[in-house]
This record gives structure tokens, sequence and C-alpha cells, in this order.
């Protein structure tokens, strides 16, 4: 793989699938490991394809699944397992994510690994806490979620809760696993020692939601919903405010700070050319201004309606006015900004054509890593089963004729 990252060297066994797995092992092929995604034979890893296109990879396999190397190989047969166990005594990690005690059937329990490889990180993805009472639960990422206490202040007050429009649990899930191996990679250089990995959705989420224990504890309950509003308090402005030409994105959210001393209100004020509010008794604090926000917000709708979401926050952020413009996947892919930066990569993929897709997030003045399209389903069995493992021609067309590989 050209390039190299803070990673490269390590070789990862992947046996996930969909989103939490997937993001994991590409966070860390982006950083240089060489990552074998094991695929089954023919069908491929469950998100390859998808209902509306059975023939081609989706998008969503190709933005999930970038820098890394594809085998095929059946789980379900003795000879898939062996094959398995043979790559175990190569690798540094093995990620999986399937469901509830699926890995524990097919013979490769992180005790039946670290029997082979004692030294094997051992990383998995669950819904929940593999020890509790929801250990065998099924979860994808609008259970996680919603029982991890985001879903419980999202949405309207009064209205009922909302689901986000992002998998923040599989994703977040992926990125937390990525943290965690790479944390126990050290500990190994370090100490000698492999170790087990799990991490449960559910818990990450609790984890994301931590903010809300502080209006727990002032207010003795669970925080409420607020719409677009702030949640560790009722303050305003701290909403949306529609832009023209007026359509289904076009917003602006504005926040003025709800810290004594600061000037982002009477700044506000003055860009919108109605400083006489600050003369207004009932906008003398962000929280009178929240009790009389009806009176508030048209006034600052009518300036934000004069201009693109895009003007309004240039105009806002440039007199240190917190804004963010309602930004939509049109609006980041066709920003320049955003290709020359790495953000959004141009990729070519054989089936799909130019994409222009997410990358990895972070900049690292010592990742050379270079960005490569996801593969093509079982293209380095040869290489793999032939060069890493030494089976022979003749052993390979067997497994094909066994439909192994």
């Amino acid at each position: 793989m050209a390039g190299v990252g803070p990673l490269t060297g390590y070789k990862v066994l992947d046996l996930t699938q969909f989103e939490s797995g997937t993001v994991c092992t590409e966070t860390l092929a982006w950083l240089g490991a060489e990552v074998l995604k094991v695929e089954r034979p023919v069908k491929g890893e469950l998100g390859r394809y998808s209902v509306a296109e059975p023939d081609k990879d989706s998008v969503g396999f190709v933005v999930m699944n970038m820098n890394k190397r594809s085998i095929t190989c059946n789980l379900k047969s003795p000879e898939g397992i062996a094959l398995i166990k043979k790559l175990l005594k190569e690798v540094d990690v093995l990620v999986e994510n399937m469901g509830p005690g699926s890995i524990d059937k097919l013979g490769l329990s992180y005790e039946d690994c670290k029997a082979v490889n004692d030294k094997i990180i051992y990383a998995q993805i669950k819904g929940f806490g593999m020890d509790g009472p929801y250990a065998e639960y099924p979860a994808f990422n609008p259970i996680a979620t919603a029982t991890g206490c985001m879903v419980a202040v999202t949405g309207q007050p009064g209205e009922e809760p909302v689901q986000s429009g992002i998998s923040v649990a599989d994703s977040g899930s992926g990125y937390m696993c990525a943290l965690s191996i790479i944390a126990a990679l050290l500990q190994r250089e370090k100490q000698g020692i492999g170790q087990k990995i799990e991490v449960a959705m559910q818990e990450v989420m609790i984890g994301f939601s931590r903010s809300n224990w502080e209006p727990y504890y002032r207010q003795g309950k669970p925080p409420k919903r607020v719409g677009n509003g702030m949640p560790l308090e009722d303050v305003a402005p701290a909403g949306m405010y529609p832009c023209k030409p007026f359509g289904p994105n076009d917003y602006v959210h504005i926040y003025c700070s709800r810290h004594p001393g600061s000037k982002q209100f009477d700044n506000l004020c003055k860009v919108i050319g109605r400083e006489d509010l600050l003369e207004d008794e009932r906008m003398a604090t962000p929280t009178s201004r929240y009790q009389h926000r009806d009176v508030l917000n048209p006034i600052i709708s009518e300036w934000t309606g004069q201009h693109t979401k895009q003007e309004a926050m240039d105009i806002m952020c440039k007199a240190d006015i917190p804004c963010g413009a309602v930004l939509d996947c049109d609006d980041i892919t066709k920003d320049p900004y955003y290709r020359r930066r790495g953000v959004m990569l141009e990729v070519e993929h054989p089936e799909r054509g130019n994409l222009i897709i997410p990358g990895f997030a972070p900049r690292m003045s010592e990742n050379h890593v270079e960005y490569k399209v996801s593969p093509a389903l079982g293209e380095a069995n040869e290489e793999v089963y032939k060069d890493l493992l030494g089976v022979s021609a003749e052993e390979l067309e067997e497994l094909k004729a066994k439909k192994v590989i």
C-alpha cells in the first residue's frame, strides 16, 4: 500500500460488516495498517450490495471500505476456520461486529484466538455490554441511540423523541474501537501483552451524552427536549433562522454565549441594525431573551431572510457571533475547499465511476498513506493465501471448488 502511516507494519483481520465495524477497520487502514477484509465467497459482506442494485458495490460499501484488501472465506466450513486460524498467526488485530454469540459459535472466541496467538488484540463491537441483561439483544444504530440517552433529548419540546439523521452510534463506536485498538497496540509494545476489547454501542452513546448530567443534577430530573435550543440552559438566541432562497436546508444556526461578559449579543444587534434592542429590558440577559424569544426570533429571521445561509454565516462570524450554515451533502460535495483539504476525496470506482466521498477527518503531518478505493470481492485471495500463508496453487483451486473461498 502506497505511503507510510503510524500503523504501517500492523496487520488487521477484519471480520466486520455494515458500519460500526467497517468504520473502525477503515480508520486503521487510513492510518497505514494492512487490513484483510474477510467476506463471504460470491456474496461478499452483507453491506456490499443493496436491494436496489444487487449487481454492483453499493456507495455505502465504497465509502466505508477504502484502503482494505478483500479475501473470501466461508467461515461456516472447517476449512475456512482453518484458514482464519492460520491468518491469526500472522496478524496483530482481529475486529468483529457480528450478532451476539455468532463469533463464539464459529470457534473464534477470544479464548480460541488467544490460543493461536497470545499477543492478539481482539476487538468486538456489540450493541450492549456482553455481561448484562441486554447482552443477547440485537442492535443497530437507532437502538443504541435510543438506549444511550441521545434520543431522549432530541426533538421539539412536548413532542416525541427524534432520531439523528446520521449514524452517530455506528460511526462513533467504530472510532472508539479504533482508538482502543491503537492504545492496546501501544500497551503491547510496552508490556508484551495482547488483550480483548469490548465496545458496546449503547455505552459509547452514554459517553457522548455526558453533558446531560449537568442539567440532570441541577434540576433533579432528566433534561428536556429543546429542539434547536441550548440543551444546557434556556437561553436565546439559540436556534435555526431561515435564509433565502428558503429551500429545505436554507437555515443558519445562531447561538450567543450564555456566559456573563460576552459581547456576542451586542455584536448581533449591531450587525442586524437593531441596537435599540440593547436598551430593551426584555433583552437584558440570555434568560430574559429566552422568555421573550417570540419577539426576538422574528427580528433575527427578518435579517437572515435577506441573505443566503453562506452570506449570513460569513457576516455573523466575522463579527464574532457564532453562526453555522446548515450544509448538506450537496453543499459539501461541491465545495472545492473540502477536496483541497482532503476531507472529501475524489476516487474512481470500477463500477461506480467517479465519486466524491468523505475521507479521514484528522490531519496528521506524518501520516502519508494514500487513499485507495474499496476492494473488489476477493481480489487479494491469491496474494494473501499464497504469499502470506504458503497455500499452493493446487490447494487454492481445491478451496475454490469447495466454495471455501
